[in-house]
């Protein structure tokens, strides 16, 4: 799956916050209407207005911070990770990933640095990588209990991003030259090199629907990406540009699909812009921009989950061209605050995931907590 917006967890002893358990009672949210993707207004009504339920993912005894690094596209089963409270720069060294599902957390013992569960498909399988000593990253699948390194087809490293229902997976090779965007089919044979355009000097393959499609992006020489997208036959082709832009003109890749969805993020090298996110109708040929700032997760109709731009951010979703906020853990005007984050969105849109701010360590570090927010008529009372 995605790369999505990842920030510091170096908390050393933790502080006495405000717990996002307390905090997780129903909670009307706001609702916000378009009045175009750059700016969003207040609504006049609230029609569009859902309450959406916020509770916490369990916190390993003796940690701390948590955060959201994939989930099922039923929402079945939550990939996230633990961080020691004795965490260093940079994020990631010595995580621990979890699954979560129906009340139980599974420990995915992954060696190495930085190591993530980037995707989880409805069995409880998964797919990520860590660093290894070698400064090179490794692919593995996690399967039946067991925790497996993928091949490659050569020896400089790779990530493995995403994974379908069926146990296919994707991802990239790592080499001198860039990246090589991969398919490790789920019958355990041999990686597949997907197919680049011509002046296409990397790419890499972020997620895979059930019917085979991938999405992804390839890089040009002088390191633009332009989304991209692989039919189940292989055959690739670039995604349209947001209605207003160019081809070519600026940077894209997608990292997240659902059905017949693809999301991602759209920016103009140069132009002082902070990445906003975009979503595709793959079936109609159409792009356009969000409201919601750099990557965004998408559900099967279109939904999108990420985030509002302010200080501090505030964790949303947008259904057509209606934004809903959702509630955190701690109140906006906390000193020190930096935003609450959607990471993850199941197919119906009626569960989203993402990590919260609680507050900070006494050496002013900022402390996450792994979340998920239960909307509409699924919201327990």
């Amino acid at each position: 799956m995605p790369t999505k917006v990842r920030r510091r967890f170096k908390a050393r002893k933790a502080l006495v916050a405000t717990t996002a358990i307390a905090a997780a009672g129903a909670t009307a949210v706001v609702s916000v209407q378009l009045a175009s993707a750059e700016e969003p207004t207040e609504a006049t009504t609230s029609d569009a207005a859902q309450t959406c339920v916020m509770e916490t993912l369990p916190i390993p005894e003796g940690l701390l911070a948590t955060g959201v690094s994939g989930m099922s596209d039923d929402g079945s089963v939550i990939a996230y990770y633990a961080l020691p409270l004795d965490q260093s720069w940079p994020d990631g060294l010595g995580a621990f990933p979890r699954l979560y599902s129906n009340g139980e957390v599974t420990e995915v013992p992954m060696p190495g640095d930085h190591p993530r569960i980037r995707d989880v498909n409805s069995s409880g399988n998964g797919t990520g990588y860590s660093t290894g000593d070698n400064g090179r990253d490794v692919p593995y699948s996690w399967s039946g209990g067991a925790l497996n390194e993928l091949p490659l087809p050569g020896e400089d490293g790779g990530r493995a991003e995403g994974i379908n229902e069926g146990g296919d997976i994707v991802g990239s090779g790592q080499t001198f030259e860039g990246g090589v965007p991969l398919l490790w089919p789920a019958d355990g044979s041999d990686p597949v090199a997907l197919a680049m355009p011509d002046g296409a000097l990397s790419g890499v393959a972020n997620d895979i629907g059930d019917d085979g499609t991938i999405i992804g992006a390839v890089y040009d020489e002088n390191g633009t990406a332009t989304a991209y997208t692989w039919d189940a036959d292989g055959t690739g082709s670039p995604l349209p540009a947001p209605d207003g832009a160019q081809p070519g003109e600026g940077f894209s890749i997608a990292t997240d699909l659902n059905g017949d969805w693809a999301s991602g993020q759209f920016f103009v090298p140069g132009s002082g812009s902070q990445p906003q996110g975009v979503r595709w109708n793959l079936a109609e040929g159409t792009a356009e921009l969000t409201a919601l700032e750099r990557q965004v997760a998408v559900s099967s109709d279109g939904t999108v989950a990420g985030y509002v731009p302010g200080t501090p951010a505030t964790a949303a979703y947008q259904a057509g061209e209606t934004v809903v906020k959702l509630p955190g853990a701690v109140e906006p005007d906390v000193e020190g605050h930096l935003g609450d984050y959607a990471q993850e969105i199941n197919a119906d849109g009626t569960l989203i995931a993402g990590d919260v701010y609680i507050g900070e360590d006494d050496a002013g570090q900022i402390i996450d907590n792994a979340v998920t927010w239960t909307c509409g008529e699924s919201a327990p009372e």
